[in-house]
C-alpha cells in the first residue's frame, strides 16, 4: 500500500490537482484582502454620511446631496484649508469641497515645513496635509500633520 500512495503522490494527475487547489487558495486570499480594504473604505464613507451634520453643524448641503462622485471619500488623510479648530479635533476642507474631521492623538507628529510644531500651532485658514487612519466616528486619526503655505492663486 505504501508503494501505491507514493506513486499516487508522484503522478501528474495528483500534482495537477494539488497545483489547482493551491492556486484557488491564493486567489481566495487575494479576494479576501480586496474585500477587507473595500469594506474599510465603504464603512468610512457610510459613517461619514451618518455623522456629517452631528460633526459639522449646519454647513453645506444636506447629506443626500453631498457630491461624492463615483468614488469613495479618501479615508486615510486629506489636504486642504483648516476651517475650524477645537483641539483635539479640527476640520479640513479638501480640494473636493468635502469637510473632514481630523483627530489629533498623543502620537500625532505635527510639523510646520520641517520644524516640529504642536496642536496650538494649528489655526483656521492654515493649509495642511494630513495622513492617518479612519476611525468608527467617521474621523481621521492623524498620524502626521504638515502645516503648509497656501497654494498659489491661479
Amino acid at each position: 500500500m505504501y508503494k501505491d500512495v507514493k506513486e499516487l503522490v508522484r503522478s501528474k494527475w495528483f500534482q495537477g490537482i494539488l497545483t489547482g487547489v493551491g492556486m484557488a487558495v491564493i486567489a481566495l486570499v487575494i479576494f479576501q484582502a480586496g474585500m477587507f480594504v473595500g469594506y474599510r473604505k465603504a464603512a468610512f464613507a457610510f459613517k461619514f454620511g451618518d455623522n456629517y451634520y452631528r460633526t459639522l453643524g449646519d454647513r453645506g448641503p444636506k447629506p443626500f446631496q453631498i457630491p461624492l462622485g463615483s468614488k469613495f471619500i479618501d479615508a486615510h488623510g486629506t489636504a486642504g484649508r483648516i476651517i475650524d479648530v477645537n483641539v483635539p479635533t479640527f476640520v479640513v476642507e479638501g480640494p473636493d469641497a468635502v469637510e473632514k474631521v481630523i483627530r489629533i492623538g498623543s502620537d500625532t507628529e505635527i510639523r510646520r515645513f520641517r520644524e516640529a510644531a504642536t496642536s496650538s500651532d494649528l489655526v483656521a485658514d492654515d493649509f495642511v496635509v494630513v495622513i492617518g487612519t479612519p476611525n468608527d466616528n467617521a474621523e481621521v486619526d492623524a498620524k502626521f500633520i504638515r502645516i503648509m503655505p497656501p497654494p498659489p492663486v491661479r
